[in-house]
């Protein structure tokens, strides 16, 4: 037998005409169906829950900027003029020129970024900063640092290949709530320009 009349069908609950009374296969229809009501609630609400706990996991901390001040020096000496490009994700996005030494830009987050300082005669220079790493705060973070360049001549004869790569990593640390450099890598740069230069000084 089936339902005798449906009054009103509102999402997933069925209503029946109680004048009319219900037999054994219409209370089958109605408990399936209420069964089936509850456990989708259920599965909605572990989903809901579910939910709210992974965002915070997968996405910690907050969206915020960067400002970086750069000051470039050659033997403590001001370098001006030299020319500053910005890359995000290996596309110049930005290029500007030493005034006093300096040279400002504002990072966003979520992006690997490089800083590449050029001036004829001298190595170039390569920063890599990333604002990959979610902050603690929303804002802007400023972050500030010097830049040697280093004469191309001390280097004459040599393989110069690994200052290809930068000489500086910055990054977001969530211990030190704070961008800083990689201690660990720019301790294996500075070994191996000391190594370059022995290099060069007995080849003359």
């Amino acid at each position: 037998k089936s339902i005798d009349k449906i009054k009103e069908i509102d999402v997933a609950f069925i209503i029946i005409d109680a004048e009319k009374g219900l037999d054994g296969q219409d209370k089958r229809i109605i408990n399936i169906v209420m069964r089936r009501i509850r456990i989708l609630s259920v599965l909605l609400i572990l989903f809901i829950g579910l939910s709210a706990a992974i965002k915070p996991a997968m996405f910690p901390g907050k969206e915020s900027s960067l400002e970086i001040k750069g000051y470039v020096f050659e033997n403590n000496e001001k370098v001006n003029g030299a020319l500053v490009r910005l890359y995000q994700n290996n596309k110049i996005v930005q290029m500007t020129k030493t005034k006093k030494s300096k040279f400002e830009f504002i990072l966003f987050s979520g992006m690997p970024y490089m800083i590449e300082v050029v001036k004829p005669g001298f190595v170039t220079e390569r920063i890599q900063i990333s604002t990959v790493e979610r902050t603690e705060f929303g804002g802007k973070y400023v972050y500030e640092f010097r830049v040697d360049l280093m004469k191309a001549s001390k280097f004459e004869g040599v393989d110069v290949s690994n200052l290809d790569f930068p000489t500086a990593i910055i990054k977001y640390s969530p211990e030190e709530g704070e961008y800083v450099h990689d201690v660990v890598y720019s301790k294996q740069v500075k070994a191996d320009l000391r190594k370059m230069r022995e290099e060069a000084r007995a080849k003359k």
